[in-house]
């Protein structure tokens, strides 16, 4: 935390104020994000879609068919 000290009290004035105006801002971005709630996250991975088995099967054969494809010669 020291060197974080040293290196913004190395900074000109004006840099120093760009470097508080970003904090200011990213302070106000992530304001009442809060802390990690796995509960939440848990529920909400619980809720993605995945593919059967028969899914896939169907993506197999359209990729075979796909692959057997002519195109048209000009």
């Amino acid at each position: 935390m020291n060197d974080l000290f040293v290196k913004y009290n190395s900074l000109s004035p004006d840099v120093q104020k760009e470097v508080d105006d970003f904090l200011d801002f990213m302070l106000s971005k992530y304001k009442g994000t809060g802390t990690f709630d796995m509960k939440r996250w848990k529920a909400k991975i619980k809720n993605i879609s995945t593919w059967s088995e028969e899914d896939v099967k169907t993506f197999e054969e359209n990729r075979q068919q796909f692959n057997q494809w002519k195109s048209e010669k000009w």
